[in-house]
């Protein structure tokens, strides 16, 4: 790794925006110990050179953004980028796991798991979060309608879908 002090060019500038846009800017700044508003203005090109100390904390996490344009990062991002809402933050862990997982399956997936949601028990009414889709209502409102002894078995099962489609999705964009 580079011992001395780095020069912010376009390619770096643009690393290090497509890193916080993968991470989220605060996200990055805690995994690095760099200010927010240091990384700001590095992104922003108000500052010119990066110090060797702070370019040793940054550089490992943008590394993957300073190939070619044309290659593919080596852990391409999959699913949607986290999403902040009142609603979201109230949520216990198992509905977010479940929205997590949703949002990796494909159309036919999805009416997949909502038939394994609410298969043996009667139609569910779906939520009514402001903050999630039509379909994710649907799916968290037969989530919920389960009884507790099954909502973790099939929370399971949809994990394991979930996983299955990711493995599947990283087979396709690393070749």
């Amino acid at each position: 790794m580079n011992e001395h002090p780095q020069r912010v060019t376009d390619d770096v500038a643009k690393a290090l925006e497509r890193c916080a846009e993968n991470l989220s800017i605060s996200e990055f700044s805690r995994v690095t110990g760099v200010r927010i508003e240091l990384l700001r203005r590095f992104i922003n090109r108000q500052v010119g050179i990066i110090r060797a100390e702070t370019w040793g904390k940054i550089y490992p996490h943008i590394k993957p953004f300073l190939v070619d344009p044309q290659e593919p990062p080596k852990n391409p991002r999959i699913g949607s980028p986290y999403r902040r809402h009142p609603e979201l933050v109230a949520m216990v862990s198992d509905q977010k796991v479940l929205l997590d997982v949703i949002d990796v399956l494909s159309p036919a997936k999805r009416q997949e798991a909502l038939a394994i949601l609410g298969s043996g028990v009667p139609k569910a009414a779906p939520t009514t979060y402001k903050s999630l889709s039509s379909e994710e209502n649907k799916l968290m409102g037969a989530y919920l309608a389960l009884p507790d002894d099954q909502r973790d078995l099939r929370l399971r099962k949809l994990v394991a879908m979930g996983v299955e489609e990711i493995r599947k999705s990283r087979r396709e964009l690393l070749g």
